[in-house]
């Protein structure tokens, strides 16, 4: 993978998992119903109100991890532009998609859930794509000296979250024997 793309995929990673996933695990104002649990350790169901109080705490994080950002870079008058449509792409929560009951799989046949599938994959690399399209205009925009705190900010947020991609393989379907 050549620099500016592992560049690229780091800045995306520590903009996505610093201003979305951060948000959500300190998010303590909302109750998580207690009840059966995913393998992953979360609750089957939130309900609306619940959903809209997760995504409005996510929506302050990322705003405010913007903020932060935005004052550490000291930008100049001829960079609002260039900061005011990065803000507006990271600012658009990552929409997932809803998952499929048990009994909807059923009815498709294999090729029709990989249909299913690679419809969800497109729609999710499209939102990554805006994102890294953003970070990339916007970094552009950017002296060498706010580029370097760019880079800083995005490394720090990385190791915060642990976020290597040698490890990646340990959470997405690596076999341990």
């Amino acid at each position: 993978m050549k620099f500016t793309n592992k560049f690229l995929f780091i800045a995306q990673l520590m903009l996505t998992a610093g201003l979305s996933m951060n948000a959500f695990a300190q998010n303590q104002g909302v109750q998580i119903p207690q009840g059966p649990m995913t393998a992953h350790g979360k609750p089957h169901h939130l309900s609306e109100q619940q959903k809209s109080q997760v995504q409005a705490r996510r929506a302050e994080h990322r705003a405010k991890r913007l903020q932060e950002l935005k004052v550490f870079l000291q930008l100049e008058g001829n960079q609002e532009s260039a900061w005011s449509s990065f803000y507006a792409v990271m600012q658009r929560p990552i929409v997932k998609p809803e998952r499929l009951k048990p009994e909807e799989l059923e009815k498709l046949s294999t090729l029709e859930r990989i249909d299913k599938m690679m419809a969800v994959k497109a729609e999710r690399d499209s939102q990554m794509n805006q994102r890294m399209a953003a970070i990339k205009s916007f970094y552009v925009s950017l002296n060498t000296q706010q580029q370097k705190v760019f880079d800083t900010h995005a490394l720090s947020q990385i190791k915060r979250f642990g976020i290597y991609q040698e490890h990646r393989g340990d959470h997405h379907g690596k076999m341990h024997h």
